[in-house]
């Protein structure tokens, strides 16, 4: 078995205009011999959101690091990330507010992933694609943060990467709004392809440059994605 991973963030032409950070945020680490992944998108509304996305993904990466040869559950890695973020913060966690998606994989294709708040997580297994995000008005719950998130909000799923082409796949929803539920595999398929064909590296440059050149609606908003594979 070989498991590859990718990701990439840029920032949206709107932003890029009116000089705001890139209020997204993505991650792509290796751990414990397999991969985890994480995106997070820092609301709009809140003037240091692009600080608490940021803050998200590493203490996604900090949680599963002190969960490795545990036997968590998602939902109890997702409590792990969401203490970690509010004991950052403090009293002051309503200025840095973001969504949260997150996944892991072992090298045995074993694999563990959550939501909480808008964006998109596909997983694919056995060859069969499922869309895992709860829809609510198109693709995501667009009210719900990673600081006011109860247990219940969270969306949480275990899954196992079974044969060359499964996967997990997160993204934001400067993506996901726009992408149509007919070609989600299509796209999902597209990026594995150019992954197994590539490198981690080259994917990334390939992904920054598919993103930059964003024609649909929500061109304007910022664009984060994250997955792992199998490749072999």
């Amino acid at each position: 078995m070989k498991l590859a991973a990718t990701g990439s963030s840029v920032i949206g032409p709107a932003h890029l205009f009116e000089h705001i950070p890139n209020q997204d945020a993505v991650l792509v680490r290796g751990i414990q011999k397999g991969w985890c992944i994480s995106v997070a998108d820092g609301l709009g509304s809140r003037p240091l959101s692009y600080i608490g996305s940021r803050y998200c993904v590493q203490s996604v990466q900090r949680s599963l690091e002190l969960q490795a040869g545990f036997n968590s559950t998602p939902l109890q890695i997702s409590q792990q990330i969401q203490q970690f973020w509010l004991s950052h913060f403090g009293d002051s966690h309503s200025a840095f507010e973001t969504t949260c998606l997150w996944a892991s994989v072992t090298p045995a294709g074993s694999g563990m992933a959550a939501q909480v708040g808008d964006g998109l997580l596909l997983i694919k297994s056995q060859g069969q694609l499922r869309v895992v995000t709860s829809l609510r008005d198109g693709f995501g719950n667009q009210t719900q943060t990673l600081s006011k998130a109860k247990d219940h909000d969270w969306t949480s799923v275990e899954f196992t990467l079974a044969q060359p082409g499964d996967g997990v796949l997160l993204m934001t929803d400067g993506i996901s709004d726009d992408l149509i539920p007919e070609h989600l595999e299509g796209f999902f398929d597209a990026i594995f392809q150019q992954l197994k064909r590539s490198n981690k590296r080259r994917c990334k440059r390939w992904l920054t440059k598919e993103l930059n050149e964003w024609t649909t609606p929500r061109h304007g908003d910022d664009k984060s994605i994250a997955g792992i594979f199998r490749t072999e």
